[in-house]
């Protein structure tokens, strides 16, 4: 049988075949592009948190824990009063809280390990925790390790650390 535009039923249906499965990698592709900016986004996010750690705890010793309303407005100018202020110090203050507990955690788990992960948490605590901080040169004699070895370290453990921030978010199944 052949239509008003001279395509059999066979050859529609070959057509609406090959459109399906193009769609539905078309779909994946976009799919997977997604998850993989969301675990940069987490990387990124981590690593900035991680930088800013000690300076975020300092603002967070000023803050007065009080209750944030569940209906407060996001960050803009137009909502930037002292008031706002205070909400997202205390919304920082929670934030850290977060932080605190996933890295007891991640501490916790480091020296429950292995040599390497003992080390790799050292690396994190000596390069972002502390509050005189150590550069790569000074943790490569601490610990007698190639530099190489101090950002290969550092980089695995903001991974592990985004994980324990972000969860299954930050975890590449692919």
């Amino acid at each position: 049988m052949v239509s008003k535009n001279n395509l059999t039923k066979h050859q529609l249906e070959i057509i609406a075949n090959v459109a399906s499965v193009e769609a539905v990698k078309a779909y994946e592709s976009r799919h997977k592009k997604k998850q993989q900016e969301i675990k940069s986004r987490n990387l990124r996010n981590t690593e900035l948190l991680l930088k800013n750690y000690t300076k975020l705890k300092d603002l967070c010793d000023e803050t007065i824990q009080e209750e944030i309303p569940d209906d407060y407005p996001d960050f803009s100018m137009e909502n930037l009063t002292l008031e706002s202020l205070t909400i997202y110090r205390k919304k920082t203050l929670m934030m850290m809280n977060h932080v605190d507990k996933m890295l007891v955690a991640y501490e916790w788990n480091c020296m429950r390990g292995s040599v390497e992960e003992k080390r790799r948490y050292n690396i994190l605590k000596h390069r972002y925790l502390v509050g005189d901080k150590l550069t790569a040169k000074e943790i490569v004699t601490l610990h007698n390790i190639d530099q190489s070895t101090v950002y290969r370290d550092t980089k695995q453990a903001i991974k592990d650390m985004s994980i324990l921030l972000f969860g299954i978010d930050a975890i590449d199944f692919h």
